[in-house]
């Protein structure tokens, strides 16, 4: 009986354990909301995404970036979404470049991690541990309402 009761035991914490793992990440959500959207995973701007992971390694920033297009030409809209392992590193980004800061409009910036996070949320630049930056300021809107309703 006591057997029984601590391989139960052992196998709720490994359940709760792998749950909280996967829940950690909000990148299939929106991965999801953006395909749905009709935006695909872009491998020409693959290139972009990695060195903006090359730039951020130099500042010890953990993030994985990933590229979305939808459309062709000049109405082509762009979004890299940035995977981070922290939302201080989401921060310590943030307050480190410019080109973010461009991307990001009526944020500014918390000494507190969790509260920038939180205005970035309720700005929709930021879905749990990622950031979404829309290239093209014109269908900014659209992509907001995609991260909001991920």
């Amino acid at each position: 009986m006591k057997k029984n009761f601590v391989k139960i035991i052992a196998l709720a914490l490994m359940t709760v354990c792998a749950l909280s793992f996967a829940a950690c990440s909000s990148y299939g959500s929106l991965e999801k909301a953006f395909t749905d959207a009709g935006y695909t995973k872009s491998e020409k701007i693959e290139g972009t995404a990695k060195d903006i992971e090359a730039f951020c390694e130099k500042d010890n920033i953990a993030v994985t970036a990933h590229a979305f297009a939808k459309g062709k030409g000049i109405s082509s809209d762009v979004v890299l979404i940035l995977e981070f392992n922290s939302t201080d590193d989401m921060k310590k980004l943030y307050d480190d470049s410019e080109t973010v800061k461009g991307f990001v409009k009526d944020v500014a910036s918390n000494e507190d991690a969790k509260e920038f996070y939180k205005t970035l949320e309720n700005a929709g630049y930021a879905k749990g541990n990622c950031l979404v930056l829309s290239i093209n300021p014109i269908n900014r809107a659209d992509v907001i309402d995609i991260v909001k309703k991920a």
